[in-house]
């Protein structure tokens, strides 16, 4: 997730790093004529880190001015966005503690700085992102475990810990101030959208293992699996399960396995052949009816399903082929063609570049009379 975050970002995070550097050095010295200067520069640093992220970190999404509320109130947990979330919002709520002394302030303080923050996500127009409730309820779960532990480690080294009663009656009146002005600039500028779900979750173990069964029908001893993830389906649908490979991706349509798809991807990083080498041909195809036979071959071999009763067709990508051919296979019912059965895209070093196959089931052979006939 992390090298997804802030990966073609290496600009940004040395500019990032930098501010949060001259931030704690600020902090500390600020904080040097009073008292625990080393608590408030890692305050400022964390909290500078904090903006940066969620703030001014580039994104290519784009901001709509809704809300995201989230029903399922466990899905974070079982999502990497979720756990970043609560993990971001950690050292804040530790190091308040360690800087202020005090519980419910730094608490308080910190919860209203993630609702700032999602406001701000769905409504400034650089940040590239929308708010979602599923972040305040990780951010506030992690100030408030941040705040535990600093609490706890004020106690266990016998430091001063302020009483909660200490100077709560102007944190009330200044939290409760800004809430309702969060709650109006909510209600005037945020449309708030209910879903079930909004989050990539960790996959569990069948769904891992349709991965890669999946994977090995497709392409056996190559496109070796680096990660899945669950996308789940929206509004009843069926989720998606992404599959990482080293030098490509997968998704499978879950819990049915009706479709699956494969796309091989050069890295610029790293050149040289890239796709799945279909066996016994070895020659680079030449025209659209050598990737024919180069995927007739591999359809045989690993989805005769997709071939019976459908026609194939072989089409150059590219005004040379540059891409190579894909060929399709279709059946047709009085002469409608008929859904996806399988696709497969043939570089022009005849290895299988792309795939895309759907299982179709009880497909008509006629099609009823319409009314009047």
């Amino acid at each position: 997730m992390l090298e997804a975050v802030f990966k073609g970002q290496g600009a940004f995070v040395l500019i990032a790093t930098g501010a949060a550097a001259i931030a704690a050095l600020l902090g500390y010295l600020v904080a040097r004529r009073y008292a625990r200067p080393w608590a408030y520069a890692g305050l400022a640093a964390a909290l500078t880190a904090e903006i940066g992220v969620t703030l001014l970190l580039p994104s290519a999404g784009d901001t709509s001015g809704r809300c995201v509320v989230n029903r399922d109130l466990t899905e974070p947990f079982a999502t990497e966005q979720g756990l970043l979330n609560l993990a971001m919002f950690l050292p804040l709520g530790f190091l308040g503690v360690l800087a202020v002394r005090r519980v419910v302030p730094v608490l308080l303080g910190v919860s209203l700085l993630s609702v700032v923050t999602e406001l701000c996500q769905g409504l400034l127009p650089w940040t590239g992102r929308s708010c979602d409730s599923s972040d305040v309820q990780m951010n506030v779960l992690g100030a408030a475990l941040g705040t535990l532990a600093g609490a706890v480690s004020l106690r266990a080294a016998r430091r001063e810990l302020r009483p909660t009663t200490a100077a709560l009656r102007p944190t009330l009146v200044a939290f409760g101030a800004g809430f309702l002005a969060c709650a109006v600039v909510g209600s005037v500028w945020i449309t708030p959208v209910c879903v079930d779900s909004t989050s990539l979750r960790f996959a569990s173990g069948a769904e891992k293992e349709a991965a890669r069964q999946a994977v090995t029908a497709a392409f056996e001893g190559y496109g070796r699996i680096a990660n899945v993830q669950v996308r789940p389906g929206q509004e009843g649908g069926t989720d998606t399960l992404l599959i990482a490979l080293e030098t490509g991706f997968a998704e499978l349509s879950w819990p049915d396995r009706e479709q699956f798809s494969a796309d091989f991807q050069e890295l610029p990083e790293e050149p040289g052949p890239v796709g799945f080498p279909v066996p016994g041909s070895a020659a680079a195809p030449r025209s659209a009816d050598d990737a024919l036979r180069t995927a007739t071959s591999y359809a045989r071999a690993r989805f005769p399903w997709a071939l019976s009763g459908a026609t194939a067709t072989s089409t150059p990508v590219g005004p040379q082929a540059e891409l190579g051919w894909v060929v399709a296979w279709r059946s047709r019912v009085d002469g409608v063609v008929m859904p996806t059965r399988l696709d497969v895209r043939i570089d022009p070093r005849g290895h299988v570049a792309e795939l895309l196959t759907r299982r179709v089931r009880d497909t008509p052979t006629t099609f009823p009379p319409s009314p009047g006939e």
